[in-house]
C-alpha cells in the first residue's frame, strides 16, 4: 500500500514538474508577445506588411510562430455568422473577424511569409456544444494548424487560443497559451484530425478512443491537473459516484451536476429534463483528500447526467471558477430528490478544509448531531443553530468535533482564523 502511494506521489510530481517546465519555456515569448500585441493597425493592411512588422522582432522558428499566434489571437474575433462561408485572408485582416477556417488560413499565410512551413489541418474539435457521449457531430468540424519548428512538426490552434463563444453566442476573448505548440498527447483530448498523421503521436488513436477520452478543457492542463481514478469520458454507476482528480497546492476544484435524459423505461417523476440545466448545488461535493480532490455526486433519479468539474487559483477567493473537465454519467438508480451534500462556501475550499461528518445536505431537527471536520490554522469552529444560538466544536489541532442540538431551518458552520475579527462561513445544512 505504502509503495503504491509513494509511486503515485512520484508520478504526480513528475507530471506537475513537466508542465511547470513547459510553462517556463513558453515564458520566453514575453517580449515577442508584447511586440505582437502592440502592432499598429497600419502594419496589418496585408499579409506582407504584417509579416514585415512581426519579422523585426523574431530570431528563430519558435518566435516566428509565436508572433503570428499572438497577433491573431489578440486581433481576430470569432464570428458565428461566417460559418460555412469562404474567408479570404485579406477579408479576415480587414474585418478582424473569422471562424476557424479563417484563423487557420491566416496563420498559414503569415507563417509562410515569415519563412515557416505550415499546414491547415481539418477534423473534429470538442468545442462549444460538445458533450461527452456524443459521436463525431458534423457541427463540430474544426480547423487548426501544424507548423514546423526546427524541423519538427508542432500543433497550433489560433481559434481556441483567441477565446470562446459563450452560451448566448457571444465571443469572449481569452488568450489561451495552451493552444500554442500543444504537446500532441494533450492536443488529442479535444482534436481529431481527418488525416491521422497530424495527430503527431507515435501510435495514432482511433475515433473510438478519442470519443472515450475524458473531455478535458485547456484549463485542466493550465492548472496542472491530472486524472487519478476515472480515465474514460463515460461512467456507469448506481445512485452515487466518487471521482478523484489530482491538483497542485495552488489550485482548488468544485463541481456541478447537470441534467440530461432519464433512462429508457425508468420512472420519470421528478427526473431531470434533457436540457443541460444545472441541478441544485447539493448534488455534488468536492474537497481535497489524501489522493487529490475527491468529487462526490448523488443522482436524484435514474438517468444520464453531466458531471462538470471547475478549477480556480486557490488564492483567488471570489473569482469565478472555469470548467476544467466533464464526465458523462449514466445512473442506474436514484437517491431521491432530497439526497445530497451540504452547501460549500468558497472559504471551505480555499482553506483546504475536510469534512468528515455529516456528509448529507439534510440533518434531523430536534436531535443532537455529531460534527467533525478539519480546518487548517483555524482558532475556533462553531455551529450556528439559529441567529442567537451556537455551539463551539472541540479543537484537536486542525480537527474540530462535537455534538450540537439542531433546530429546524438553516444550520451553518463558521470558523475564525488568526488576525481576523469576523468568522468565515464554511458549510450550510438544512435541518428538518
Amino acid at each position: 500500500m505504502h509503495g503504491r502511494i509513494l509511486l503515485w506521489l512520484v508520478l504526480a510530481a513528475l507530471i506537475v514538474g513537466g508542465r511547470a517546465a513547459a510553462r517556463d519555456e513558453r515564458g520566453r515569448y514575453a517580449l515577442v508577445d508584447a511586440r505582437a500585441r502592440a502592432a499598429p493597425a497600419s502594419c496589418a493592411m496585408s499579409v506582407e506588411s504584417l509579416a514585415t512588422y512581426l519579422g523585426q522582432w523574431v530570431n528563430d522558428d519558435g518566435e516566428k510562430a509565436r508572433a503570428v499566434f499572438t497577433w491573431i489571437a489578440h486581433n481576430v474575433a470569432y464570428d458565428v455568422s461566417l460559418r460555412g462561408k469562404r474567408q479570404e485572408t485579406s477579408s479576415v485582416l480587414r474585418s478582424r473577424r473569422a471562424t476557424c477556417s479563417g484563423y487557420a488560413a491566416l496563420f498559414e499565410e503569415l507563417g509562410e511569409a515569415l519563412g515557416l512551413e505550415a499546414e491547415i489541418v481539418t477534423g473534429h474539435g470538442k468545442g462549444r456544444g460538445y458533450e461527452p457521449g456524443q459521436g463525431l457531430n458534423s457541427a463540430l468540424e474544426h480547423a487548426w494548424n501544424a507548423v514546423k519548428i526546427d524541423d519538427e512538426w508542432e500543433l497550433v490552434d489560433c481559434t481556441w487560443g483567441a477565446g470562446h463563444i459563450d452560451e448566448q453566442g457571444r465571443f469572449l476573448r481569452r488568450f489561451t497559451d495552451h493552444y500554442f505548440l500543444t504537446p500532441p498527447e494533450e492536443f488529442a483530448y479535444d482534436h481529431l484530425p481527418d488525416d491521422a498523421k497530424w495527430q503527431l503521436l507515435p501510435t495514432p488513436i482511433s475515433e473510438t478512443e478519442y470519443l472515450n477520452r475524458v473531455h478535458l478543457k485547456s484549463l485542466f492542463f493550465e492548472r496542472g491537473l491530472w486524472l487519478v481514478s476515472h480515465r474514460a469520458a463515460g461512467i456507469q454507476t448506481g445512485s452515487s459516484l466518487q471521482v478523484t482528480i489530482g491538483a497542485p497546492p495552488d489550485t482548488v476544484l468544485t463541481a456541478a451536476l447537470l441534467a440530461a435524459a432519464p433512462l429508457a423505461g425508468a420512472p420519470v417523476a421528478g427526473a431531470p429534463r434533457k436540457d443541460g440545466r444545472q441541478l441544485a448545488k447539493q448534488y455534488a461535493f468536492t474537497q481535497r483528500e489524501r489522493d487529490g480532490f475527491v468529487v462526490r455526486a448523488v443522482f436524484p433519479s435514474p438517468g444520464s447526467y453531466l458531471l462538470r468539474v471547475f478549477a480556480r487559483r486557490r488564492a483567488a477567493i471570489g473569482e469565478e471558477y472555469e470548467t476544467a473537465l466533464n464526465y458523462a454519467v449514466r445512473a442506474l438508480s436514484g437517491a431521491g430528490a432530497e439526497a445530497g451534500f451540504p452547501e460549500v462556501y468558497d472559504s471551505f475550499l480555499a482553506r483546504e478544509c475536510r469534512l468528515e461528518r455529516p456528509l448529507t445536505r439534510e440533518i434531523p431537527a430536534g436531535e443532537k448531531v455529531e460534527f467533525a471536520l478539519s480546518v487548517p490554522r483555524a482558532e475556533e469552529v462553531v455551529v450556528l443553530r439559529s441567529e442567537d444560538a451556537w455551539s463551539a466544536l472541540d479543537k484537536h489541532g486542525d480537527r474540530f468535533s462535537g455534538a450540537a442540538l439542531v433546530q429546524p431551518g438553516r444550520l451553518r458552520v463558521f470558523a475564525k482564523f488568526p488576525g481576523m475579527t469576523k468568522y468565515e462561513g464554511l458549510l450550510e445544512y438544512m435541518a428538518r
